[in-house]
């Protein structure tokens, strides 16, 4: 069975019923995606470039124009692209089962809105993704946390006494970071599990 999926940047407060009679809509007048009902966004060009650049096979297509470079995208070789509408993406049984955890994780890269229209789907992946690390962080996140956050205070201490000049500048700067991101982290979670509590 095959379906599509559309990638786009704005708007991103709508229901299934929303994008549908958006994408009917913009199908019955010919389905450019330049006249796409949605924004332009230059996210949505970095999308392309990447999934067309990782997926050549795919078969996807958008506003977007393909990139002539032949290198790859992160040597930083390629020129900005300009900003696209829409991307397109057929999805079927002949797709490589890796491919939709790539188109997923490119659109939560540039927080794109992906819409199966198969299932009527409405995603939002760096949100979801956002919302499973929250889900899974007590205990093993939180270990997690714990340990990078240690390790950047031993750093950062050692670094401190050891006293080698230039590096040792480097390696506290580094460790301290890595701890106070521990603690954000904690803070941040500890936060959201508080409202989670709340009646209401």
């Amino acid at each position: 069975m095959t379906f599509d999926l559309y990638a786009w940047k704005s708007p991103r407060d709508l229901d299934a019923a929303g994008v549908e009679a958006l994408l009917d809509e913009w199908q019955a007048a010919g389905g450019d995606p330049a006249t796409s009902p949605f924004e332009p966004s230059s996210d949505v060009g970095w999308f392309y470039l990447e999934l067309t650049k990782d997926e050549p096979g795919l078969g996807a297509s958008s506003d977007a124009p393909p990139s002539a470079s032949k290198g790859p995208v992160w040597l930083g070789t390629t020129p900005e692209p300009p900003p696209a509408r829409v991307v397109r993406i057929p999805m079927g049984a002949a797709t490589p089962t890796g491919v939709l955890d790539s188109v997923f994780g490119l659109a939560a890269k540039y927080d794109l809105v992906l819409y199966d229209k198969r299932n009527r789907g409405v995603h939002l992946p760096l949100a979801e993704l956002a919302e499973h690390a929250s889900a899974t962080f007590w205990p093993a996140g939180a270990i997690r946390a714990a340990v990078g956050g240690g390790i950047g205070l031993v750093i950062a201490v050692a670094a401190w006494f050891l006293g080698v000049p230039v590096l040792s500048g480097i390696a506290t700067v580094i460790g301290g970071f890595l701890f106070v991101m521990a603690l954000y982290t904690f803070a941040h979670e500890a936060r959201k599990a508080k409202r989670g509590r709340r009646p209401g």
